[in-house]
């Protein structure tokens, strides 16, 4: 299978829609708000198309898609940017075949190329604690929102990025 790697580009929009719709109705965790909160994120002011990827086998099929966005670590004496996985999801009829995982990974490349400290992610410790993600407890950094118990999980991208950088994570407020 030889699928490419690309940034969102407007005529993608579309089927980024059905696939995010598609790949999240049957998960038990899914409120069904994923499309909408992807359409929220691309109007917030730090949006940054080069942080939002679709994988595809041809040049007008989209089979994945992924999307950061910057978030917010404040402590007590500093505040720091990260990146938030807000989307990770693969068309139905194409999982099973690594696509979430080199998706994933040509996410981390670009947000280290973009001078990225970590990535944060709510999602299951089963996926992502094989691609090198921890609890987020592990630094200090508690989530601002509700999430369930061990679902709250962060990849530092360089050695010693969150050392020191404690604190709750927060969502732009046009999110919440």
């Amino acid at each position: 299978m030889n699928l490419s790697f690309e940034t969102i580009q407007p005529e993608d929009f579309k089927q980024v829609d059905q696939l995010v719709t598609a790949a999240f109705t049957p998960a038990q965790a899914s409120a069904g708000t994923e499309g909408n909160l992807v359409h929220r994120l691309r109007t917030t002011y730090d949006y940054q198309p080069s942080l939002e990827v679709v994988a595809k086998p041809e040049i007008h099929k989209v089979v994945g898609h992924g999307l950061l966005s910057p978030v917010t670590i404040r402590g007590n004496r500093h505040t720091t940017t990260i990146l938030g996985l807000a989307s990770l999801a693969v068309a139905p009829e194409w999982q099973g075949q690594a696509i979430g995982s080199q998706l994933l990974s040509e996410l981390e490349s670009r947000a280290r190329l973009a001078g990225f400290a970590a990535i944060s992610v709510v999602g299951d410790m089963n996926f992502f604690g094989g691609r090198g993600y921890v609890m987020a407890e592990d630094f200090s950094i508690h989530n601002s929102l509700a999430v369930p118990m061990g679902s709250h999980l962060i990849k530092p991208l360089t050695a010693g990025a969150l050392a020191h950088v404690g604190g709750m994570l927060e969502y732009p407020t046009s999110l919440k």
